[in-house]
């Protein structure tokens, strides 16, 4: 934990002043780092372990499976979400905070266009990422396509799930 030094004492003449009293004596003390660095580690470790870099998604969405390797980026991206229920949320992000709209299934020709236009204007950059329920009815699809068509963004990533590896046709069972 700690420890004290003490300073030798100096043989020789004595000091003398007025009133003939030594100078008061400067005790060292030593302190040992070693448990408040174990300390600090242990808190880095409990920190990194416990922090959850992606919030949890609020509506689940069971991605179909496939075989392909292909990441989508993680930054820059405008989500499309379609549920089973079937809802449609696209989330983009805006001078730094994430934006968030719900369109209608039966909604989707008229609006979709200008929320994507809005969502594009914000960041002319951004990749559209389209993540579609495994159960979710294909008619939202078709409807989906000529909006993103009208909001000149013509190409877009299908986000999947990688299913196991085993094939060209699926996975080996």
């Amino acid at each position: 934990m700690g420890a004290v030094d003490t300073p030798e004492r100096k043989s020789g003449k004595k000091k003398g002043g007025l009133s003939g009293r030594r100078p008061k004596r400067r005790v060292g003390i030593r302190i040992d780092m070693t448990p408040m660095v174990d300390v600090a580690f242990l808190l880095l470790i409990f920190f990194m372990l416990t922090t959850q870099m992606n919030p949890p998604e609020k509506d689940k969405i069971f991605l179909p499976e496939s075989n392909s390797e292909a990441k989508s980026p993680e930054s820059d991206i405008i989500t499309i979400a379609v549920t089973r229920s079937p809802t449609v949320k696209v989330t983009w992000r805006q001078a730094g905070q994430q934006v968030t709209r719900e369109v209608r299934p039966a909604d989707l020709p008229a609006e979709m266009p200008e929320v994507l236009s809005t969502a594009r204007a914000a960041n002319p950059a951004a990749r559209m990422i389209v993540k579609m329920d495994k159960d979710a009815e294909y008619g939202v699809m078709a409807d989906l396509m000529p909006a993103l068509q009208q909001a000149k963004a013509p190409r877009f990533n299908v986000q999947t799930d990688l299913g196991q590896k085993g094939g060209l046709f699926g996975r080996k069972k």
